[in-house]
């Protein structure tokens, strides 16, 4: 396998878990809300503590690997240490 193809593929790999971190973020997210929000109206067969304690955590799951999925989508700024006057 070539320099090139490597590093081809590399990348590729590297989208693809960005975007599933994107995804799968806001999924998490979305059915965290649901939960709370359907605790909330009584349509769930859960005690209320599990119902808000299990949207919680997904919600803060979600919102991780999003935040995980933008920090690798933007561009990093090259930190090269203090600067050598």
């Amino acid at each position: 396998m070539s320099y090139e193809e490597s590093t081809e593929r590399r990348r590729s790999n590297s989208y693809f878990r960005i975007t599933m971190d994107i995804g799968m973020g806001i999924f998490y997210v979305a059915i965290g809300i649901f939960i709370v929000y359907a605790k909330a109206f009584g349509t769930m067969a859960i005690p209320p503590f599990i119902a808000y304690i299990l949207g919680s955590m997904m919600i803060i799951g979600g919102g991780f690997r999003f935040y995980r999925g933008i920090k690798a989508f933007l561009p990093q700024k090259k930190n090269n240490g203090p600067a050598s006057e």
